[in-house]
């Protein structure tokens, strides 16, 4: 569903610039992000997934498995090297986690703790659009296809397809659509 065409070094950095925020200019900005690596499992998790992606195009599985293993014992998630995940990713809070190996991401997701995603009561994995927010202990389970701006509620259970721009809460989990944002100052929208 979602092909990522950047390299792992961009990749990672559009990762890295939504989780840290990038204040001053390169050599500062990289100063901190290292600081914070030490600091905060969440972003070592993502940086341990996304050396692990790296090892797993290139086919070195062992080595790749072991670094997942390393961020699951340093941050308590749990994401498969073999996932395809966007660039851009944010985990709020790292415990928990769980993203299994055919899941596919788009660009921007924001992922809090507790998150299942993976196999369910249907065959295959789920395939997760651009700019979504999965809340705390959400599961999506399945060959399920999420579409682009969804907001998955906290604890909701995720077993059936959903369209573009809709909040899905409970469990099993129903959605509405989601109210436009306002445009920001900037002419943007904020982002979810």
């Amino acid at each position: 569903m979602h092909e990522v065409s950047i390299g792992l070094r961009q990749t990672l950095r559009a990762d890295l610039e939504r989780m840290v925020e990038p204040r001053g200019s390169g050599r500062r900005w990289a100063l901190e992000v290292a600081a914070k690596s030490f600091l905060y499992p969440r972003i070592r998790a993502v940086i341990y997934y996304r050396l692990g992606q790296g090892l797993a195009r290139r086919r070195l599985l062992p080595l790749a498995y072991w670094l997942e293993s390393r961020a699951i014992r340093g941050s308590g998630a749990e994401i498969s090297p073999l996932a395809e995940i966007g660039p851009g990713m944010t985990l709020q809070h790292s415990v928990g986690i769980v993203i299994g190996p055919q899941v596919c991401i788009g660009r921007r997701a924001m992922i809090y703790q507790g998150v299942t995603l993976g196999d369910g009561s249907t065959p295959g994995q789920p395939h997760i659009g651009d700019d979504c927010l999965i809340g705390a202990g959400a599961a999506v389970l399945g060959g399920v296809t999420v579409g682009h701006r969804v907001v998955i509620g906290a604890h909701a259970v995720v077993t059936r397809d959903l369209p573009d721009d809709v909040v899905a809460v409970g469990s099993p989990a129903t959605y509405r659509p989601r109210r436009r944002p306002a445009v920001g100052a900037n002419g943007k929208a904020p982002q979810p």
